[in-house]
């Protein structure tokens, strides 16, 4: 185990989807130490499970070190090592560092989010990778009031489960500002890849770059339509994982 960071995923069962990838993510952190959790006193239901489990494990120290980095692990994997993203944090001068996407989703704070000082298109909130120091993280869910997020459940009068959604959680939070936190606009941590098309990522060097920001990702997340948009394996095989 690193003593400065953890890396901290939640997975609750092997995806048989083939737009999943969850061993290449696998394989990019195959020489990291990495926490992933399954359930933490509950069985998993659903996405708002996911901010519960590691604000009980944050809290009952299990996640001890300094330093946190929160990751999907179904659509994403990693093209820089943990000291890298660490450092590349420490450039933005606050506690957490959000991913940003081009999609507002779900879309009830759009307006919020366009009023803020953006720098790209990337604007919106993205909860599938989060990078920050522990005790901040803690301190946003506490604000949170984490515990208080309901369980799915069935809903009779209109036949169908009710889900809760922990990426509108952290936007509510975000605005809120109980930590200073800020949103990767540049795509420096995480390349989010919804809404992203040929024209947007550049292939062709070593690394591979964000045409807009001009950044050199240190993750890639195939979240939305980035699982279908016909980049995921040419990215995949540039990185050596398929």
């Amino acid at each position: 185990m690193n003593e400065n960071y953890t890396i901290v995923t939640i997975c609750n069962r092997i995806p048989r989807e083939s737009y999943y990838c969850l061993q290449e993510f696998e394989n990019s952190t195959k020489d990291f130490y990495k926490m992933v959790i399954q359930s933490v006193d509950t069985p998993y239901q659903g996405l708002g499970d996911k901010p519960k489990f590691v604000y009980r494990a944050i809290k009952r120290g299990i996640i001890p070190t300094k330093y946190i980095i929160f990751t999907d692990c179904w659509d994403l994997v990693f093209v820089d090592t943990p000291e890298e993203i660490i450092e590349k944090y420490k450039d933005f001068n606050c506690d957490l560092v959000f991913s940003g996407e081009r999609n507002c989703f779900p879309a009830d704070l759009k307006e919020e989010y366009d009023k803020l000082p953006f720098t790209s298109s990337f604007k919106y909130l993205n909860s599938g990778f989060i990078v920050g120091e522990t005790e901040a993280l803690l301190a946003t869910l506490e604000a949170m009031k984490v515990e208080e997020i309901p369980d799915d459940y069935w809903d009779e009068e209109k036949g169908h489960n009710v889900h809760f959604n922990d990426q509108f959680e952290y936007q509510k939070i975000f605005i809120q500002q109980p930590v200073k936190m800020v949103l990767d606009y540049s795509q420096t941590l995480s390349q989010t890849m919804h809404d992203v098309g040929w024209g947007d990522i550049d292939l062709t060097g070593n690394k591979i770059k964000n045409f807009e920001t001009g950044a050199y990702p240190s993750t890639i997340h195939f979240n939305g339509s980035g699982k279908t948009n016909g980049l995921q394996e040419p990215i995949l095989k540039k990185l050596g994982l398929r």
